[in-house]
C-alpha cells in the first residue's frame, strides 16, 4: 500500500474482539505485490533486526523483496512484488515461512495485503505474543549481523517457494519447527521426545539427497552378510538364530542411525551430537522420564539436541539450494547490500 493507503487504513475504528478481517477496496498502489505488516515493538524480534538497517531490499526468485522499519509507528513490513515463481496468493503463504523457522515461534503479520494493481484484499490478522528469543530459533547470529539473516531468509525462501507445494500446507521444514515451537515452553520430557523426533524428521527429508557412496553400503552390506552366514552356522536354538539374523539384517537398509553416522562422517554432525541424540532417543521413545528440573548431565544432552536440529536443517538447505543452482542456475537471488539512499 502507499502512504495514502496507509493514512486511510489507521482511519478504520474497528471495535470487538477480532481474530480475521478480510476487506476489499481501492486502496492499492498500481505495482502488483504481496506486503505484509507487523505491529512490531522494541522486543519484536523482527524490529530486533531491523534496529541498525531500516530498510533492505532482494532480489529472490525475480521478485524484489523489501523490509521496512517505520520507528515511529512500531512498524515492520515486507512487501514482494510478483513474478512467476512468486505468485499472488501462494507468495502470502510463503513470505512469513522463512520467520517462523528463524525465530523458531509463530511468527505472523497483522495485516496481509494481496495488491492486484489498483485494488487491493486485506487481511487483519490476530497475531500470537512473541518472545525476544526462543531456544527453538534456527537463525543463531547477533540481530546485528544482518547480512546473516537476510542470506538465511532469500535461501529458506528459495526451498519454500520452489517446493511449489499448492495445497496451503506449510513446508516440511517449517512444520518441524512449528513443533519445536509448540513445545517451547512444556516439560522437559515432552521437549527431549519433540527435538529426537524433529531429529528424525529432518533426517529422512536428507536422506533422499544423499549418495551411496556416502553410506558405504557396500563395505556394510557385505559385513552384515558375513556375520548372519555366521550365525546360521553356529549351533543353537533356530528361534534365537533368526531374531539374531533379523537385527543384523536391518542394519543393511537405510536407517536413522546410519543416516546420522554417515553425516557424522562427514562432518556435518558431531560424535557428541549423535551421542546425545542416540542415548536421549533411546531413553524417551522407551517410556523412561528425564529430570523435570535442571541438571548439567542433562542440559548438555539438551544443548546437543538443538545443534543437531539446526545442523541437519543448515545441511537439508544448502544441499537443496546446490540443487536448484545445478537445475536452474541463477534462479536463487543474491541480497543487495546496500542500504536505501
Amino acid at each position: 500500500m502507499d502512504h495514502a493507503a496507509k493514512d486511510r487504513f489507521q482511519a478504520l475504528l474497528i471495535e470487538g474482539r477480532l481474530s480475521a478481517l478480510d476487506i476489499t477496496d481501492q486502496l492499492a498502489a498500481s505495482a502488483k505485490s504481496t506486503e505484509m505488516l507487523f505491529n512490531a515493538d522494541h522486543l519484536h524480534p523482527l524490529a530486533r533486526v531491523m534496529t541498525i538497517q531500516k530498510y533492505k531490499r532482494l532480489e529472490i526468485l525475480g521478485s524484489v523483496v523489501e523490509f521496512t522499519r517505520e520507528r515511529e509507528t512500531n512498524i515492520v513490513s515486507i512487501t514482494a512484488s510478483h513474478s512467476s515463481q512468486l505468485p499472488p496468493t501462494y507468495t502470502e503463504r510463503w513470505l512469513s515461512q522463512p520467520l517462523r523457522i528463524m525465530f523458531g515461534q509463530r511468527v505472523q503479520p497483522r495485516l496481509l495485503a494481496r495488491n492486484k494493481g489498483g485494488e487491493a484484499i486485506i487481511f487483519i490478522l490476530a497475531p500470537p505474543r512473541l518472545e525476544i528469543a526462543s531456544w527453538s530459533a534456527f537463525w543463531t547470529d547477533e540481530p546485528s549481523n544482518v547480512d546473516s539473516f537476510f542470506d538465511c531468509y532469500s535461501k529458506l525462501l528459495t526451498v519454500i517457494a520452489l517446493a511449489r507445494d499448492l495445497s496451503g500446507e506449510v513446508h516440511s521444514i517449517t512444520r518441524l519447527y512449528d513443533e519445536l515451537a509448540e513445545v517451547a515452553n512444556a516439560s522437559r520430557w515432552v521437549m527431549a521426545l519433540t527435538l529426537a523426533g524433529c531429529t528424525e524428521g529432518f533426517e529422512k527429508l536428507l536422506r533422499p539427497k544423499m549418495t551411496a557412496d556416502e553410506f558405504g553400503e557396500e563395505a556394510q552390506s557385505k559385513e552384515a552378510d558375513e556375520l548372519a552366514e555366521a550365525i546360521e552356522k553356529l549351533k543353537g536354538a533356530d528361534a534365537l538364530k533368526k531374531r539374531a539374523i533379523q537385527a543384523i539384517q536391518l542394519t543393511k537398509g537405510a536407517s536413522t542411525a546410519r543416516t546420522l553416522r554417515a553425516l557424522q562422517r562427514r562432518g556435518v554432525i558431531t560424535p557428541e551430537q549423535y551421542g546425545a541424540w542416540n542415548d536421549v532417543r533411546n531413553r524417551v521413545m522407551h517410556g523412561n522420564l528425564v529430570s523435570p528440573y535442571s541438571n548439567e548431565d542433562e542440559d548438555n544432552q539438551f544443548s546437543h539436541l538443538i545443534a543437531i536440529v539446526r545442523a541437519l536443517t543448515r545441511e537439508l538447505i544448502n544441499r537443496s539450494c546446490a540443487s536448484l543452482a545445478s537445475t536452474s542456475p541463477g534462479m536463487i537471488g543474491e541480497p543487495d547490500r546496500g542500504l536505501r539512499p
